[in-house]
């Protein structure tokens, strides 16, 4: 069953709105900005958040740091020997590529902002990889936890935050939609 629009007190529709104020034909449901609808459309892929040339030490910075801020954190793994709901992170990347048990596995941590959840399933200690569905952003609300989100994972590790669309693996030509570097702030496209 899919979501249905809720109408304001005029009788127009989010999509009304966003035709109207816009000029979008096409769109699911309306943001506060145009620039918003832009990078939330719904098209059926993903959104990443990408930080490059990490360390460990900056994965384990971030989603300590995440464990802290975010409203809700969940973490899955296939290591017997760590504790099944919350396990130190320093053990999860120990686990994961310096045991011989880690090899070929990987683990998942999923953080909650607002309405909004960020699930990332590590595969490279060199990059920084959380995505999520633009149909979780579905107003201003959603947006805010996005960029509450890009900041929070910028001042874990003091690093440029990118959000873009999705890929397998990141190339310099890969479109960015927001960024957040921490010594100047946030941007847009």
């Amino acid at each position: 069953m899919g979501r249905t629009e809720p109408e304001d007190r005029d009788g127009e529709t989010s999509h009304d709105v966003c035709r109207r104020v816009h000029g979008y034909e096409t769109r699911a449901r309306c943001l506060p900005e145009p620039w918003m609808c832009d990078v939330f459309h719904i098209d059926g892929s993903l959104r990443d958040i990408r930080v490059l040339d990490v360390t460990r030490a900056d994965w384990i910075a971030v989603l300590e740091r995440l464990r802290t801020v975010a409203d809700e954190t969940e973490v899955e793994h296939p290591y017997d020997r760590l504790d099944p709901v919350r396990p130190a992170v320093a053990d999860l990347f120990r686990a994961w590529c310096d045991e011989p048990d880690g090899e070929g596995t990987t683990f998942s941590f999923r953080a909650r902002f607002g309405a909004v959840w960020f699930f990332a399933l590590p595969y490279d200690e060199e990059e920084i990889e959380f995505s999520l569905w633009p149909d979780d952003v579905l107003d201003g609300a959603g947006v805010a936890a996005v960029l509450r989100f890009l900041t929070e994972v910028g001042r874990a590790c003091g690093r440029p935050v990118l959000l873009t669309g999705e890929s397998v693996q990141y190339h310099p030509g890969l479109r960015t939609l927001i960024h957040h570097d921490p010594t100047i702030g946030i941007g847009h496209i």
